[in-house]
């Protein structure tokens, strides 16, 4: 279960810039979990460069076909309205969600392919060793 949270978390920070408070809400405190919790470090283990190159890649994709932020927005908000009562993911939400991010996985490495080991990271770390796609990354190519 908190892989899945992981994978849509990151989903969501690939998807949305930034979440903005409205300047009606500026003293209500923060919602979601604490600081600490998987929103807020699911993507701790790759470096400011490892980050920065994800992004511009995901621009990039997104830029390339429009329709993958559009299903990717989709897909997240039916998550989050799922997640925030109570009803846990079915197994063909998984499925969607995981499809989706392997499409957009490949459009990311087709836009750049310098973001492949760095994709290969993040699924070893989610998935961790053993597990299938689990083995560790190779080491980004020198530059």
């Amino acid at each position: 279960m908190k892989n899945i949270l992981l994978v849509l978390t990151l989903g969501a920070a690939l998807a949305v810039p930034a979440f903005a408070q409205s300047a009606d809400s500026t003293n209500a405190p923060p919602s979601g979990p604490p600081p600490g919790g998987f929103h807020h470090d699911h993507m701790s283990f790759l470096t400011d460069a490892e980050k920065a190159e994800l992004k511009k890649a995901h621009d990039a994709a997104i830029a390339a076909d429009p329709s993958l932020a559009t299903e990717e927005q989709s897909i997240h908000e039916a998550m989050q309205s799922a997640h925030e009562s109570g009803t846990p993911p079915s197994d063909a939400d998984k499925a969607q969600w995981h499809a989706f991010h392997d499409k957009l996985d490949a459009a990311m490495i087709a836009a750049d392919p310098a973001v492949a080991p760095i994709i290969a990271k993040i699924k070893a770390h989610h998935h961790g060793p053993g597990a299938s796609g689990g083995t560790p990354p190779p080491p980004p190519p020198a530059n």
